[in-house]
């Protein structure tokens, strides 16, 4: 088994000599278009390689040959050739390495010498590429630019799976099975830090992930209104522009999501605007009838688009608008049906957003049992996002919906979850068991239905005015599953967990197994903790997984008290029941109190420190009130406490 995330589709062993890395090598790069991108991850892979550079013009495709320097090539067979000879300047290719731009060496005239009937594979399949390993080095070959980045990534995926050692000579010819394969940055309640939203677009696109929903909320720095601007932890525009800019150098598209219908709270909240709310109770859904509306929604829909610029897309959120059609003047000019009045100012949005080249996509929820003569009117140039986060039949749910919008003309695209409510609002880590099932029916529909966009959305918590699931970091395990069935939908579930524990923290199945026995896809969360002295590799994030444990343990056993205290009134004055009841205080007092500081010192590698401060205050604020409450009542707090 290879380790690789995602499985690739086609792999063959062979048995020549492994590619003993290590040594200087030259890199051969031959471009159909000039891509400066492409060099530059050429040199962040192999820093002090040489790099030369051709552009061979339309229908070329793109190809890069690693080659060792000095090797005697031409000993063994099927060996790759070069006739370039290496230029004698030196300063060109300092010149590259700092301007990061492409040069052109034109006297280039090898390339990898790749099976044809190997490359007649990728035909019509956009970012595959070929991988070849030998005793000499390593050739990819892909049609476009962002197929040779992944192929790229895979071989850097080998080195490291091997420790910079021998790479085991073989061929990968691999392709995407989604077209659009997304992640989701939920920056509503708690988020990282911007620096740290940039790490993780590389990290999402070196497992061939090539686009993020973000959902900025009051992060996004508005200037029209500012009054929606988050005064401490809003984006900066540079911040904004830094993000856009590291999306695009590792072949990653931003979806901006802006709420148009629901979710509003971060608007309808001020005084000035809860004239626009459906009704008074409703602080998160706004009126579609109201003549203010449109006006207000569509600013806000233009400046997240003008902010990017390179986005084919734009959510306009429209999920869960639970108050629709209850105020008078919706009840009066829709005749009080919920859809009609939904799709009126829904065409209206998607009329405003195609007006301007991009096309609108919302949340299905609200039409999931629409008329069919209303559904008839929905303007076909959106697309539905269909988000089904539970349940043992999404194959059956989405099938139906898929067939009800598509008649219409109008694409599906599919939204599993790496985290959602899951009937538990403090997630220190995903739900886990309910998120494996989630992903691997989805990846089943996917295939079935031919869904050529799928979102891991990463929900940070309900909505505005609730309290944090948990931290982004926690969840890298659910969202490289997604990124294994997206790219593969057929990928060996069976081999997830280990082939994670390999390549994310370097515990290979050997260690894993003879430590912990037999454990299954959705064990990660119950053993990582019990690994630490194994990790390799993302030490920090199995040790923030670790504190959550211990915090977990500590609590549960905290509730525990309740019942103790319940004894004490039954018997109160029996001198047994106080001993237990303060032993287990004492006990589950000392081993919070221990978690706290270590949970907030964690949680600061992420996250600015007030935030952190806001999150531990979350998980802790009803054991913190039991302590100034019931227990003080009882007599069980410490002095020192």
């Amino acid at each position: 088994m290879l380790s690789l995330i995602p499985e690739p589709k086609l792999v063959r062993l062979t048995e020549k000599e492994p590619w003993q890395t290590g040594r200087e090598v030259r890199l051969q790069l031959a471009m159909e278009v000039d891509d400066p991108r492409l060099v530059l991850h050429c040199r962040r892979a192999f820093p002090g390689g040489v790099v030369t550079t051709a552009v061979s013009g339309a229908g070329e495709g793109y190809s890069l040959l690693i080659e060792e320097i000095g090797r005697n090539k031409g000993t063994e067979g099927n060996e790759y050739t070069s006739t370039h000879t290496e230029p004698e300047a030196s300063g060109q290719d300092a010149a590259w390495a700092a301007s990061g731009e492409a040069g052109l060496n034109n006297g280039m005239t090898s390339a990898p010498d790749l099976n044809e009937a190997d490359l007649s594979v990728l035909k019509g399949r956009a970012e595959g590429y070929i991988l070849e390993v030998s005793a000499s080095g390593a050739a990819i070959r892909a049609l476009d630019a962002a197929g040779l980045y992944y192929g790229l990534q895979t071989l850097l995926q080998l080195q490291s799976l091997h420790g910079g050692g021998d790479i085991p000579a073989l061929s990968i010819t691999d392709w995407p099975d989604t077209e659009l394969r997304v992640m989701n940055f939920d920056l509503r309640q708690t988020f990282s830090k911007p620096e740290r939203l940039i790490e993780y677009l590389a990290e999402f696109s070196r497992y061939k992930t090539n686009a993020v929903l973000i959902e900025y909320e009051d992060k996004f720095p508005f200037s029209i209104h500012r009054e929606f601007t988050h005064l401490q932890h809003a984006l900066s525009r540079e911040q904004l522009e830094a993000l856009q800019t590291a999306a695009h150098e590792h072949y990653i598209e931003i979806i901006p999501l802006q709420q148009s219908f629901g979710h509003l709270e971060y608007v309808l909240r001020h005084d000035a605007w809860k004239h626009l709310r459906e009704t008074e109770e409703s602080t998160g859904e706004i009126c579609p009838s109201h003549p203010q509306t449109y006006e207000l929604i569509t600013g806000l829909l233009g400046e997240m688009m003008d902010a990017h610029p390179e986005s084919r897309y734009i959510h306009l959120g429209c999920d869960e608008v639970y108050s629709l059609c209850e105020c008078e003047a919706c009840r009066k000019q829709f005749g009080g049906v919920r859809e009609r009045a939904f799709i009126s100012f829904l065409n209206r949005l998607i009329e405003f957003t195609a007006s301007r080249g991009r096309q609108p996509i919302f949340w299905h929820d609200m039409l999931d049992k629409c008329p069919p003569e209303e559904l008839a009117k929905l303007d076909p140039r959106s697309a539905a996002m269909i988000w089904i986060y539970n349940g043992r039949n999404i194959q059956e749910e989405v099938t139906s919906l898929t067939n009800k919008f598509r008649a219409l003309g109008i694409e599906v695209m599919g939204a599993p979850a790496v985290r959602s409510f899951d009937w538990a609002e403090h997630q220190n880590y995903p739900v886990i068991d309910n998120r494996t099932d989630n992903l691997l029916q989805w990846a089943e529909t996917a295939e079935k239905l031919d869904i050529r966009c799928m979102v891991a959305t990463n929900w940070t918590g309900p909505f505005s005015l609730g309290v944090p699931y948990g931290v982004f970091e926690t969840t890298w395990y659910p969202m490289l599953l997604h990124a294994d069935l997206a790219w593969n939908r057929r990928a060996d579930a069976g081999t997830f967990i280990d082939r994670f524990l390999e390549l994310f923290h370097g515990i290979t199945p050997e260690t894993g197994h003879a430590r912990l026995g037999n454990y299954q896809l959705e064990d990660y969360y119950d053993i990582i903790w019990k690994l630490r002295e194994h990790v390799q590799r993302n030490k920090d994030y199995a040790g923030l997984i670790a504190i959550m444990h211990d915090f977990e343990v500590a609590t549960d056993r905290s509730r525990a008290i309740h019942k103790y205290a319940y004894r004490w009134e039954l018997y109160p004055g029996d001198s047994a029941e106080w001993r237990s009841l303060r032993n287990n205080y004492t006990r589950n007092h000392n081993g919070r109190e221990a978690v706290r500081p270590r949970m907030l010192e964690a949680l600061m590698q992420y996250q600015p420190r007030d935030m952190a401060e806001h999150f531990v205050r979350s998980r802790f604020y009803l054991h913190d009130y039991l302590e100034r409450t019931l227990y003080q009542e009882l007599g069980l707090v410490h002095s020192e406490s």
